[in-house]
């Protein structure tokens, strides 16, 4: 599967970027639908971070994630030195294909340009694909740092360093 790893630059962009986050996320009975819709959505990202995009060659979005600005208020892990992303989502049929794999490449090497240390995430317990991706591309487990969710589970926290 050809595409490409860029900024979201456009209304469309934007709008395909965030119904894809919505839902991936709900049909992932992550959080609760409304959650999703005041949650990821262009009014409450754009300027946290930089909104990148997964895009075939015929303008499908078929992933995205959030790449949180150092003093973005969406923050929740990052400490001193490291970066945080948020919302990492691909689409279904897209799997398996490298997407996230791209993604997340697209984090760390941004957060080498900004000279951080580490970037950091967090993960639900039921999303492994997820883990697995964190640990092929060398992020380590951060016990010390997991978090109670008050959705009523443990927030797993995994951590790359540079």
């Amino acid at each position: 599967m050809n595409f490409t790893v860029r900024e979201a630059l456009s209304d469309a962009d934007w709008s395909n970027g965030c119904e894809l986050l919505q839902k991936v996320y709900v049909s992932g009975g992550y959080p609760v639908a409304e959650s999703a819709v005041q949650f990821m959505v262009r009014d409450r990202l754009e300027g946290e971070g930089e909104f990148l995009l997964a895009v075939r060659t015929d303008g499908v979005v078929i992933g995205a994630v959030l790449f949180l600005h150092e003093q973005s208020a969406l923050r929740q892990l990052a400490q001193t030195g490291e970066r945080e992303f948020r919302v990492l989502a691909v689409h279904p049929g897209a799997r398996g294909c490298g997407v996230g794999e791209a993604l997340v490449q697209a984090c760390i090497d941004r957060a080498l340009l900004a000279n951080a240390g580490g970037v950091v995430i967090w993960t639900q317990p039921t999303m492994l694909a997820a883990h697995r991706l964190y640990e092929r591309l060398g992020f380590l487990r951060a016990l010390d740092r997991d978090q109670r969710d008050p959705r009523g589970f443990t927030r797993l926290v995994y951590a790359w360093r540079s």
